[in-house]
């Protein structure tokens, strides 16, 4: 019996850090998304607040025009 059950521990264990580098691959891969995501929103809100302050001021003027 001894026997019978270390075996079936060694096959799990081996299932078990099989799974584990499966896991860890595919994090790995959405770390990698992420960061790439990030970066792409980060240059898209720089760019939208660079253009917005370019347009602060004619807004504002049209908004004090119309009077809102």
């Amino acid at each position: 019996m001894d026997s019978d059950l270390k075996k079936y521990m060694e096959q799990n264990k081996e299932v078990f850090l099989s799974e584990m580098k499966k896991l860890h691959k595919r994090l790995d891969g959405l770390e990698s998304e992420i960061s790439t995501l990030k970066l792409t929103l980060e240059k898209h809100i720089n760019f939208i607040d660079k253009t917005y302050e370019g347009l602060k001021n004619p807004i504002e003027g049209v908004k004090r025009w119309l009077g809102r």
